[in-house]
């Protein structure tokens, strides 16, 4: 696509026949997606120009994408910048959310075009504030102790009237989940996606308010994450803490609480939130069960021969600490149950380069062994690699049939669809959506938001003064002073537990911030 846009950028010619190029790759799309439906031998023209091309779920409106990102971001007038590699993932993050709001139809009728103009003009008018260019390997950002938080200030059409969230019997609440017009099913990567990579999710109050609005909206949220700490639920809680606590203090409704899931170790683990805003174990057999209704589907876990888990992990085991050992890698090898890992010994880290390697080495290793025959995934978390039972083409799939919806209704937002990547496996079962940052995922749901027909007014009241507990701002009305229990309070969680074993880490190693806590708090008094 870069190389035949190249072309339009050396002519100066991008602004009149970029919509063009972009209408062409739409053509091959919809020509390969006819030919994959009706399992012609014949490949499309797509596929032998791109050997890797997959499965299209839905249409992809690129031109349409392309006019209303040009529109806004004003691509086709720059003279020395081509369009880049984040440009076109964007472009086409873009049209896969597009998707969902545009008509399937070939001659839509009168409504169904206003419709798809109002959604086009909903998002063209929102404030730019998309990240282009992150920064690779990027440290989690610093705690805010003041509680300051650059908010968007979101802009509303005339046409978007503020809508007020009412109670669930209301006629207008039932209206507004009437308009909502987007994926039913959402599932989320965890590291780097809702969160910073092997950190939590503490303080993102704007990322919370959007999934807070998809629930009360209808729409099923699952992170489905390859941190496998079984069914221990207060893990998971920890590593969502900021979000459990804010769906909390909006008391959340307990309908919308259990379209809320957690699908850990890639398909093995099935959680789901509670009136009690707490993650509890969801039936694995008997009626009603997820793993007895899924049971049909041939990768699912209830289909799994526990020797072959075990053979599985053992080769996996023995592929990275041959992979530690000949590298000479400041490393270390953990084994779960349905996971081998490899993890950088303390204070250490593993480049990029050892960890791709590693990953590889196991791919190759358990590609050909024989006796594999679960799906697995093998892949570089960007701090560690790992090697799962199962993947998440069988968490999704898993999902989707256990909550009755179709592949054509899900959306997965992830980080690593690279080759070494654990996100990769979901394109074969639903739409996906590449993301580099929880920043990019933010801005990703506002937009399914804005293109839905949601009014973000709503984001606007819901993200208050009284937000301390995410902020870390005193509750103090007008006050800027820092809270030094909520700091406590993080500072002790990340001291709890070991994000790669899910150990909890003896407190008698490290002195309490307690003290440090307190003397900061004296000296500031003082001050």
């Amino acid at each position: 696509m870069k190389e035949m846009l190249m072309h339009s950028f050396v002519l100066d010619a991008l602004d009149t026949t970029g919509a063009d190029t972009f209408s062409h790759f739409e053509m091959l799309i919809e020509e390969h997606r006819a030919l994959t439906q009706c399992d012609s031998p014949q490949p499309s023209r797509l596929k032998q120009l791109v050997p890797t091309a997959g499965l299209f779920h839905t249409r992809l409106p690129l031109r349409h994408a392309f006019v209303a990102y040009n529109k806004k971001y004003a691509l086709a007038s720059r003279k020395h910048v081509c369009i880049s590699f984040n440009e076109l993932r964007h472009i086409l993050n873009l049209a896969q959310v597009m998707a969902f709001v545009f008509s399937e139809r070939d001659s839509p009728d009168e409504e169904q075009l206003m419709r798809e103009e109002n959604a086009l003009k909903r998002w063209e008018s929102s404030p730019s504030a998309l990240l282009l260019t992150p920064r690779e390997n990027e440290a989690p950002p610093p705690l805010n102790l003041d509680g300051s938080i650059q908010e968007e200030s979101p802009i509303i059409n005339e046409s978007e009237a503020p809508r007020t969230m009412v109670d669930d019997n209301s006629h207008e609440k039932k209206s507004n989940v009437a308009q909502y017009r987007g994926p039913k099913l959402i599932t989320f990567d965890g590291d780097q996606t809702l969160y910073s990579d092997g950190a939590n999710f503490e303080s993102n109050p704007l990322l919370a308010s959007y999934l807070y609005m998809l629930l009360r909206h209808g729409v099923t949220i699952a992170v489905v994450t390859a941190a496998g700490y079984e069914y221990q639920a207060e893990k998971y809680e920890l590593r969502l803490s900021g979000l459990l606590e804010y769906f909390k203090q909006r008391q959340l409704p307990a309908k919308d609480c259990a379209r809320f899931y957690l699908f850990g170790g890639e398909c093995n683990f099935l959680l789901n939130l509670s009136s009690d805003y707490r993650l509890h174990p969801v039936r694995e057999r008997g009626p009603g069960g997820w793993i007895t209704s899924t049971k049909y589907i041939p990768e699912t876990p209830g289909n799994w021969n526990e020797s072959s888990v075990q053979s599985l992990l053992d080769l996996a085991e023995k592929t990275m600490k041959s992979s530690l050992e000949e590298q000479n890698l400041r490393a270390r090898i953990i084994r779960k149950k349905r996971a081998v890992g490899m993890i950088p010994k303390p204070s250490e880290q593993i480049s990029r380069e050892a960890l791709d390697e590693t990953v590889l080495r196991a791919h190759a290793e358990l590609d050909r062994h024989a006796g594999v025959d679960l799906p697995f995934c093998a892949f570089n978390g960007g701090r560690d690699a790992w090697v799962d039972v199962g993947n998440k083409r069988v968490g999704v799939q898993v999902l989707q049939s256990y909550l009755g919806v179709l592949p054509v209704e899900t959306l997965h937002i992830g980080d690593q669809f690279l080759n070494t990547g654990n996100d990769y496996a979901a394109r074969d079962v639903c739409p996906c959506v590449w993301i580099t940052c929880p920043d990019e995922t933010t801005y990703m749901l506002k937009s399914i938001l804005r293109l839905a027909g949601v009014s973000l007014n709503d984001v606007e009241n819901d993200i208050s003064p009284n937000d301390a507990v995410h902020t870390g701002e005193s509750k103090e009305k007008g006050s800027k002073g820092i809270n030094f229990d909520e700091l406590e309070r993080r500072t002790s969680m990340v001291q709890r537990m070991d994000v790669f074993t899910g150990e909890i880490v003896n407190q008698k190693q490290s002195p309490p911030p307690r003290q440090t806590l307190a003397k900061a708090k004296g000296d500031l008094t003082k001050k």
